[in-house]
């Protein structure tokens, strides 16, 4: 007799002898659809089409009904051999497993998914099923994962060749540098002594760039973000000694990393000039 192995899919068992699957555990793991018993799939006329194929074409397989899956407990194997019924306590509607893959995706996309990994390495492994943490469909996840990173990093060294490209660009046509207006460098200190910043500096935070008199402090910098010719407000942040020196010369991709800090500080900028305007009654720019 064929040892019955079982699978589990969200806890409901599925059992596996040699190269049959059972189809009534299949539907019950796929949450009992009415209407979509094995009996409703068997008598569809795709289903027929899809084992008349398979009778002709299949001569690579090794592994039909009879010969492996129910050698005890037949009521009737059918005459192709790909479908047993059995009864007792393994008892239910049995097929050979590539047969089983085309009921589950019948059942769900969701559900044929895991079939057609975990099944599938099941029987080709042929040595047992997948060990805790070894889930063939985890695996394919992970490795599906590694495929996003990958093209997320892709992504980011585009990002910052655009990013050198626009610095160039600026560099050609705004030309000379703009100090920021007394009027702009309030507004930044503003935004760098309220919350969350707290008179830190906006970049690293962890040293202080304001006294608490709200002065800056010495060796503080006014830094230019994008470009030196650009000088308003929401164009730069003050900044200690160290991440100045960092930005002015580390170079564009040191620069690119700070993205998401000065992003944080520019809408920190940004709703000072906004409370600004309410407490001026000036209508937004």
């Amino acid at each position: 007799m064929t040892p019955i192995n079982t699978l589990s899919y969200h806890g409901t068992p599925i059992r596996l002898r040699g190269a049959m699957l059972s189809l009534t555990d299949m539907w019950q793991a796929a949450g009992r659809p009415d209407n979509r018993r094995p009996t409703d799939w068997l008598i569809l006329d795709e289903t027929q089409r899809f084992r008349a194929h398979a009778r002709v074409h299949w001569t690579e397989f090794e592994d039909p009904a009879v010969d492996n899956a129910v050698l005890d407990g037949i009521i009737r194997t059918d005459h192709d051999g790909f479908v047993a019924t059995l009864r007792g306590r393994h008892g239910g509607t049995w097929a050979h497993w590539q047969l089983a893959l085309s009921y589950a995706r019948y059942l769900s996309p969701q559900f044929h998914l895991w079939c057609n990994t975990v099944v599938r390495a099941a029987i080709e492994r042929r040595a047992g099923l997948p060990a805790a943490g070894q889930d063939p469909l985890l695996v394919h996840l992970a490795q599906q994962f590694q495929q996003l990173h990958r093209r997320i990093d892709t992504l980011e060294r585009h990002n910052a060749d655009l990013m050198f490209l626009v610095l160039s660009a600026q560099e050609v046509v705004l030309g000379n540098r703009l100090e920021f207006t007394d009027l702009g460098r309030s507004l930044i200190a503003k935004a760098v002594a309220a919350e969350p910043f707290g008179g830190q500096c906006p970049c690293c935070r962890a040293v202080p760039v304001l006294t608490t008199a709200g002065r800056t402090v010495l060796g503080a910098e006014y830094d230019h973000f994008f470009h030196r010719g650009l000088n308003k407000p929401e164009h730069g942040w003050l900044v200690c000694t160290a991440c100045h020196a960092e930005l002015t010369y580390g170079g564009y991709l040191v620069r690119f990393a700070r993205i998401p800090e000065f992003r944080a500080f520019q809408a920190a900028v940004l709703e000072q000039r906004r409370k600004a305007q309410a407490r001026a009654g000036t209508p937004p720019a």
